[in-house]
């Protein structure tokens, strides 16, 4: 089995010290190719929200980072990421921290959305991935994935393996939603291979994808093994690694070793980690939106932001008439399809037949709540 390192970090102003020690106990030098080399830092900077609201990572992780990999006489750094599909990775660079950070270092940022790709073989048929990440496998370097341990409305959870989506094209991202996300990202691991991984586990949402609910776990976590590393994080999450497809792709590919036990946990304070996700009100509002919203082949970015739209309802609005909301559709599978007249669409996939739907791409949670309430106006706001 594949040991995960993990250490508590309590004290902000020694997070940097933290990650260090982290690095250190598992002589992560070892997993990184040559000083003269270039290694890559994949962040997740899914959205334009800075890390307090649980959905980005924590730039301090990175510096920490950056410090240890100088020390180390590892010069060639670089930073690179593709933000969701309807967000800005330039804007993500700035709101979360990044650009002043690369600023700092003198190193620089590569907004892979503006990224050319190439094509991957695999046994799904041929995947894009963006030039940057090829590149830096054919000059012998190392990837760096710095993912969040969180929630996701569609896979449940993201941590390690998921985090990879952000080295492709947009065009690509939408075409995994269409083959059922899962066993694309499982695939992507075998195209794109992984140093190590160090997890921001500090504040994380156990939720939402896109954040707004952060829980304080005030943790950090380190594995050469991504699949060990995910496994771990449904464990901190609340539930058992076999809730996760695409985890379970990835450990039958050989991807990693998963399914991590106790022993396998390097607890580096020997303190006792409890899981962050008990009961809570989010909860009983994931499964109201699963009622309600009919998805298929939806974007992570199209359907987490409808998710926010409607969790803003239900918390905002407590005497909602819920039971009187139509059925929502969203998704790529909605293309050429006519709604019945109690349905609404969401997203111009759903545009089409006179559909009454909402004609953006993707759509905004902003625009969603406006054409929610338009729609029913009095009836239940």
């Amino acid at each position: 089995m594949s040991t995960v390192w993990i250490k508590s970090n309590k004290d902000r102003t020694k997070l940097k010290d933290d990650v260090a020690l982290l690095l250190e106990k598992a002589a992560a030098w070892d997993w990184l190719g040559q000083k003269d080399t270039p290694v890559l830092l994949k962040p997740n900077l899914v959205v334009n929200k800075p890390a307090s609201a649980g959905a980005t990572t924590t730039p301090a992780i990175a510096e920490g980072l950056i410090e240890w990999l100088i020390d180390h006489n590892f010069s060639n750094i670089i930073i690179a990421e593709g933000s969701g599909v309807g967000f800005s990775t330039t804007k993500a660079f700035d709101v979360c921290g990044y650009t002043s950070l690369a600023q700092k270092f003198n190193i620089p940022l590569i907004d892979l959305q503006k990224d050319n790709s190439v094509i991957r073989k695999t046994p799904m048929g041929e995947f894009k991935i963006c030039t940057t990440i090829a590149d830096l496998e054919a000059d012998g370097g190392s990837l760096i994935n710095l993912p969040l341990v969180k929630g996701h409305g569609q896979t449940r959870m993201t941590c390690a393996l998921k985090n990879l989506k952000g080295c492709i094209p947009n065009t690509e991202k939408r075409r995994y939603h269409t083959l059922g996300i899962h066993k694309p990202v499982a695939y992507l691991n075998t195209c794109i291979k992984q140093a190590f991984a160090l997890a921001d586990g500090l504040n994380p949402d156990p939720y939402w994808e896109e954040g707004g609910k952060p829980q304080k776990l005030d943790l950090l976590l380190l594995a050469k093994d991504p699949v060990a590393m995910d496994s771990y994080a449904c464990r901190l999450l609340g539930f058992s690694d076999e809730y996760v497809e695409y985890l379970c792709i990835a450990d039958k590919l050989g991807i990693g070793d998963g399914h991590t036990s106790d022993s396998d946990i390097e607890n580096l304070d020997n303190t006792t980690i409890e899981n962050i996700l008990g009961s809570h009100d989010q909860n009983e509002i994931k499964q109201w939106i699963n009622t309600i919203v009919d998805q298929r082949s939806a974007c992570s970015s199209c359907f987490g932001n409808l998710s926010s739209a409607l969790r803003n309802i239900r918390e905002n609005i407590p005497n909602l008439k819920t039971q009187a909301l139509p059925s929502l559709c969203i998704g790529q599978a909605f293309k050429g399809k006519r709604l019945g007249s109690t349905q609404r669409g969401i997203g111009v996939c759903t545009v089409s037949n006179g559909n009454k739907s909402l004609q953006r791409c993707p759509p905004s949670m902003e625009s969603i709540l406006t054409f929610l309430n338009n729609e029913f106006f009095g009836d239940n706001f």
